[in-house]
Formats: C-alpha cells, sequence, structure tokens
C-alpha cells in the first residue's frame, strides 16, 4: 500500500441507510417497476382502479429512481439531459397521480363519516 490510505466509515445506522439508499434501493425499485405495471393492468382488469393507480405510482417512483441513479453515474451534462427530463416527467405525474389518489381516499372516508339528513343512501 502506498501512501495513499482508505478511510472507512464507523458502521453506524447512517451510514447503513446511506448504502441502502444509494445503491440498494434503486435496484431493487427497478425489480419493483418490472412488476408494477403488469399488476396495475391486472388490478385495472378486475375493477380495482385505486390498487391500479397506486401500483402505477409505485412504477413512476421506479422510474424516478432509476432516474437518480443515472444522473449520479453521469459525469457529462449533456448525457444526464434525457434522464433529467425523465426524473421531472416521473416526479410530476407521479405527484398527481399519489395526491389525486389521497385526496380521492380523504373524500371517501369524509363521505362514510358524514352523512347530510336529505341524501338517499
Amino acid at each position: 500500500m502506498d501512501a495513499v490510505q482508505q478511510i472507512r466509515e464507523e458502521p453506524t445506522l447512517g451510514v447503513l441507510l446511506r448504502s441502502v439508499a444509494y445503491t440498494r434501493m434503486p435496484t431493487q425499485f427497478y425489480q419493483l417497476l418490472q412488476l408494477a405495471v403488469p399488476l396495475a393492468a391486472q388490478f385495472w382488469s378486475y375493477g380495482l382502479r385505486r390498487t391500479a393507480g397506486a401500483m402505477i405510482v409505485v412504477s413512476l417512483f421506479g422510474i424516478w429512481a432509476l432516474c437518480v441513479k443515472r444522473i449520479d453515474e453521469v459525469d457529462d451534462d449533456s448525457r444526464a439531459r434525457w434522464p433529467r427530463v425523465g426524473r421531472r416527467i416521473a416526479a410530476g405525474l407521479g405527484g398527481a397521480l399519489a395526491a389525486g389518489l389521497v385526496l380521492e381516499g380523504f373524500v371517501q372516508v369524509m363521505s362514510h363519516l358524514f352523512h347530510c339528513p336529505g341524501c338517499a343512501g
């Protein structure tokens, strides 16, 4: 070993979580991405629209994670242009769909909790 010394970090919870977030999670999201799209189609055909929407959100989150990983790996800014576009599109669509699902769930819960006196049902 030359004069170069490698400094190892302590095996703390923060170091472990950082390694999971930066190395393992994007790969696992890619596997989840492979499974989420067919599951969304299957749930949609069963009539489970909210579950299909949640699977699409999972898929978009996986696409976002892959784009972030690709941007971190690329040194040249010109090669990172399309992953940045993909990241923005996936984040926008995923966030909008997730917000829509949360809002729809909130409306469903409120409709079951509070009934108006003159409403049928």
